[in-house]
């Protein structure tokens, strides 16, 4: 399982985005304190956000001219962001008990598969977080120039907290759900190392025919070699019966996350969507009203769009490597069925693939989509052709 290491488990918690744990330990229990200290973060970032926008009310009352465009995209921005990291506090705070009891099962479950070992993968994930954390600060030094009004500092901290809570929020749940990753990719290695195992030893015993090399017919009495076959046919079964039912806990935790995260992953989807659009188009009229260094703001547009898709990626990936590591359970359980047994067996097995099937795990938006690779097809054509159609609109104007 992934885990958040400590140093993010802090800076969510000291910036009121880490009302629930997701560290190795288990889940603590719910926090009145967490939740009073996240409201009250999210509050001081409401009243600047209040304060900014009587700011540009009032300058929209002065009737701004030749940059009006601008400062409209910027002004919605902005309001993209305060949604954004809205949902993510409300539904941290919100829904904490329910993040806690998620994590508490998939904790159970991964002391199932993994016992007291940690998973490899955890250092090279938290170093990817950290860069995407890198490349935020990176982007917002260079855009330190649209911090202008009568105070600037209030557009400073709405902006800067704004990205910062919108990128966590997605990191949040990539984490997630790279740990039932983990967990189906765990699942799926013991079943092949199960198959192989079969093979090797003792020739699979098919209908009580043994592998003369390693155990000769003449040393082991008939009786004993049927009472070993059926031993070995009621050991299938069991395990085949035991990895299903993992497989069924892991998905139905991925319900869960999904239920959880379902708000939050349609705002991620507005907002990128509607980032990824906007910002190529702010590029193009910046460039065309206002006197400024026309490579530097390239280099800071460019940033930000790597940085909208990666949390586009953050989103997408995830889920997309989830379900087909799900769908590989199924192929692998469905090999068992070459093995020579009777027919009553043949049909438990192939109940235990209709349960798979029936189970598939995937990620959706409120039913409308779902997440996976196909997405990102979509996603870009959709970006393309409005971004078109805007610049064609433009260029009439």
């Amino acid at each position: 399982m992934f885990h958040a290491s400590k140093a993010l488990t802090a800076l969510w918690r000291l910036t009121g985005l880490g009302t629930f744990s997701m560290t190795g330990c288990p889940p603590p229990p719910s926090s009145r304190l967490s939740v009073v200290y996240a409201v009250t973060v999210y509050s001081a970032y409401a009243y600047l956000c209040s304060v900014l926008t009587s700011e540009r009310l009032t300058a929209y009352r002065q009737h701004e001219s030749g940059t009006f465009q601008i400062h409209v995209i910027r002004d919605t921005n902005m309001g993209l962001l305060f949604v954004a990291s809205t949902a993510v506090y409300w539904s941290a705070a919100a829904y904490r008990r329910q993040h806690v009891r998620v994590y508490t099962e998939h904790a159970a479950v991964v002391h199932q598969l993994f016992g007291s070992a940690v998973p490899a993968g955890r250092r090279a994930v938290d170093a990817c977080y950290w860069v995407l954390y890198a490349l935020l600060a990176a982007a917002l030094s260079l855009d330190v120039r649209r911090y202008t009004g009568p105070r600037p500092w209030t557009f400073g901290a709405v902006y800067v907290w704004g990205h910062y809570a919108l990128l966590t929020g997605n990191m949040q749940f990539a984490i997630t759900v790279f740990g039932l990753w983990q967990c189906y990719r765990e699942l799926n290695c013991r079943m092949r190392a199960g198959s192989a195992g079969r093979r090797r030893d003792f020739g699979l015993h098919e209908y009580g025919t043994a592998d003369t090399t390693k155990m000769p017919s003449s040393d082991v009495p008939p009786q004993n070699m049927m009472f070993i076959s059926v031993l070995e046919k009621v050991n299938l079964l069991a395990m085949l019966k035991y990895w299903s039912d993992v497989h069924w806990s892991i998905t139905q935790i991925v319900s869960r996350v999904n239920n959880l995260f379902k708000f939050r992953l349609f705002v991620f989807f507005v907002c990128g969507l509607l980032h990824l659009m906007l910002t190529p188009y702010m590029l193009s009229l910046t460039i065309l009203n206002e006197d400024i260094d026309i490579l530097r703001y390239i280099l800071e547009c460019t940033l930000w769009f790597i940085i909208h898709i990666l949390r586009v990626v953050l989103m997408i990936y995830p889920c997309a490597l989830l379900g087909e590591e799900a769908a590989k359970t199924q192929i692998l359980l469905g090999s068992y069925l070459n093995t020579k047994i009777d027919l009553f067996d043949i049909k438990k097995i192939e109940t235990y693939a209709q349960q798979l099937a029936a189970n598939t795990p995937e990620f959706s938006i409120y039913s409308m989509f779902i997440i996976d690779k196909q997405l990102v097809i979509t996603l870009t054509g959709a970006v393309t052709t409005y971004l078109v159609i805007i610049l064609q609109l433009q260029g009439q104007s």
